[in-house]
């Protein structure tokens, strides 16, 4: 039986881009959040498993491409494969759901696994703009077997046309766009400052407490009213305007807000008790009642409220989607990641800043980055429109930055394109010095003026020059450790230099999972250091001569970013749990959220995974390898059995 029923009625750039896909088109749709892009994708899904054709579906993090595993396996039993480095499900499956860089890779090393798929879909293809990930995605469709026809969706492509231009020189087939402007759900604008609620804009801006630079006489500091959270709560609740994602850039402020209004119930008695059994039940199935935010999160849930960030466990974060999905959750403090891909509208969004930290420093919400979120709020064939507030505080901004938020053009995308060592060994193992074709046909080549074409190149030479310095790249072809490099993207040289020199083959098992885990470990901003061992220590001391003579070579040949350098802030906490403690308690061992610890140990996993599947590996170290995954990759650890788990 399939999905889609005959009398069901889509939305006409739906029913435009599906018939492009049936008449052998490529299609990029570019639509608003929550206008309904996925349903295409499942058509062409579903005329796929008709047909007895194989798809590949891409999404930019793990966690999107587990929920959509999860919902494609609920439709098609046994039919849906997952991919996604740390978990290998059903591979050969009809339907393969990857994160891009998998699927990357794959088309690199084994581009025959996809002789019988015929269509690649890209989910937020606009993440090729994004400064980390997006040189993968632009990768990808460069090295896209020609016989694959693409889906491309987003919700914010201005530049479409020239996305498509350069698509046009590059890609298989011919390609369509689909473009939709209009919300199925129109957004109402509102704001809070000065405690008060301005029911749009205008009146905002008419109330003269926008202007940074100088203030009104009449207000002093004293008369300036704090923008007290109940006020804007007690508004919502008294207006019919819940359920509502209450979206801060902070982890920390999104536990102490929901703590704020824990005074505040949302809920009949009879709600109450359907969603703390939900609940109840959603925890016992994943097995995370020993998870210290259960007795943090319970009596927040039985007023119907509840927060959601990174810092949790993959596991309490879907426990937590699920209930918002009720309808009986009526406030989630959530950060950013709660937009994105998920599909978990609300009749209200608020922002508790129209500024974020971008990488380096803090600016300005992006407008496509502010809609991505508010996207998220009118929910369709429920809401007759969605409502938006902002919290601003007076003469803080000038209105001019509020309305380029608001009302301006969204950003284009544009080309992050920075090729890393793993790509180019594996380019270097198929074309050899013809790799250099390969940068003509980038959106970046497309894109750049003649000087930042030239730079780009530049630098592509230079690191080909370095790979054949160190050794990764000789006259008979890739080396050893360039082969182990090849496989092991973002640690290339890091790991080929201990491998050459023999200190991975000395590492036990327990120093293999801490080096590992320091070279994959990222310290937060403003993080406070742990402690460690003096057994640590000295592996600190001896991977920082690594790091430093990797860095002098790359700075040698003008090489930016280098290399990532070891952390060793989660060491401890990596020795705890390889030798038998429980999970809930490595929190005494380092300052890591427990979901900050489960991304690191399963990234640990990962690599290690990378590294044994490379031919040059002799058996002992091959062994200590499945010995130290045998320990390590256990319980909640291991994201394959919780995901089946999960299902």
């Amino acid at each position: 039986m399939f999905l889609m029923e005959d009398n069901f009625q889509l939305d006409e750039f739906q029913s435009c881009a599906i018939s492009y896909a049936r008449k052998n088109y490529s299609v990029i749709v570019s639509a608003p959040t929550g206008a309904g892009k996925t349903l295409i994708a499942e058509y062409i899904i579903e005329d796929c498993i008709r047909n007895g054709e194989g798809v590949v579906y891409t999404a930019p993090i793990k966690a999107l491409s587990n929920q959509k595993f999860r919902d494609l396996s609920k439709k098609y039993p046994g039919k849906v494969g997952l991919l996604t480095g740390d978990i290998s499900i059903n591979p050969r499956a009809e339907i393969m759901i990857m994160t891009t860089e998998i699927f990357r890779n794959a088309i690199l090393t084994e581009p025959q696994r996809f002789k019988t798929r015929t269509w690649i879909i890209f989910d937020e293809i606009h993440y090729l703009d994004d400064i980390e990930r997006g040189t993968v995605w632009e990768e990808t469709i460069i090295l896209l077997p020609k016989h694959m026809r693409l889906l491309a969706l987003s919700a914010t492509l201005p530049n479409i046309d020239e996305f498509i231009s350069w698509l046009n020189s590059v890609h298989n087939f011919p390609i369509k766009k689909v473009v939709e402007r209009i919300r199925p759900v129109p957004l109402n604008l509102r704001a809070q400052c000065d405690n008060r609620i301005f029911q749009n804009i205008k009146e905002l801006q008419a109330s003269g407490l926008l202007h940074k630079k100088t203030r009104k006489k009449s207000y002093t500091a004293a008369h300036i009213k704090y923008n007290r959270l109940s006020t804007l709560i007690t508004h919502l609740s008294d207006c019919s305007l819940l359920p509502c994602i209450y979206f801060s850039f902070s982890r920390k402020k999104c536990e102490e807000f929901a703590g704020e209004i824990c005074g505040f119930n949302f809920l009949t008695k009879e709600q109450s008790d359907k969603l703390l059994n939900t609940f109840k039940a959603l925890v016992a199935k994943f097995d995370i009642g020993d998870d210290p935010n259960i007795n943090l999160l319970y009596p927040l849930i039985k007023n119907g409220i509840a927060y959601h960030h990174a810092g949790l466990l993959p596991a309490l974060k879907e426990t937590i989607e699920r209930l918002f999905s009720t309808g009986l959750l009526k406030m989630i403090f959530a950060t950013e990641t709660f937009a994105l891909g998920i599909n978990m509208p609300a009749k209200t969004v608020v922002f508790d800043a129209i500024y974020k930290y971008y990488g380096r420093s803090f600016h300005y919400l992006k407008t496509r980055d502010f809609y991505q979120m508010a996207g998220r709020a009118g929910r369709r064939n429920i809401d007759k429109q969605g409502y938006i507030y902002l919290r601003i505080r007076p003469f803080r901004y000038d209105f001019p930055d509020i309305e380029k938020i608001l009302y301006g053009k969204y950003e284009p995308i544009t080309s992050q394109l920075r090729s890393c060592y793993a790509t180019i060994l594996n380019l270097y193992r198929i074309m050899q010095e013809k790799l250099y074709d390969i940068y003509p046909r980038s959106f970046h080549f497309y894109q750049a003026n003649q000087f930042r074409k030239k730079e780009a190149f530049q630098l592509l030479k230079r690191k080909v020059l370095l790979l054949k310095e160190m050794d990764y790249i000789t006259e008979d072809g890739i080396s050893s450790k360039g082969i182990l490099a090849s496989k092991v993207y973002s640690f290339e040289l890091q790991i080929g230099q201990l491998y050459e020199s023999g200190f991975l083959d000395g590492l036990d098992e327990l120093g293999l999972f801490k080096t590992i885990c320091s070279l994959v470990y990222e310290p937060r901003k403003n993080e406070q250091k742990a402690q460690i061992s003096k057994k640590t220590k000295r592996i600190k001391r001896d991977l920082k001569g690594f790091i430093e003579a990797i860095h002098r070579e790359e700075r040698k040949f003008q090489i930016y970013p280098i290399s990532k350098r070891f952390y060793f802030d989660i060491s401890e906490a990596a020795r705890a749990w390889y030798e038998g403690y429980d999970f809930y308690k490595l929190y005494k061992f380092c300052y890591a959220d427990e979901g900050e610890i489960l991304r690191y140990f399963r990234m640990t996993i990962q690599v290690l995974k990378e590294v044994r599947s490379s031919e040059v590996i002799k058996a002992p170290l091959a062994s200590t390898i499945n010995n130290c995954l045998k320990k390590v990759n256990r319980g909640i650890i291991n994201a394959e059995n919780q995901l089946r788990r999960e299902i």
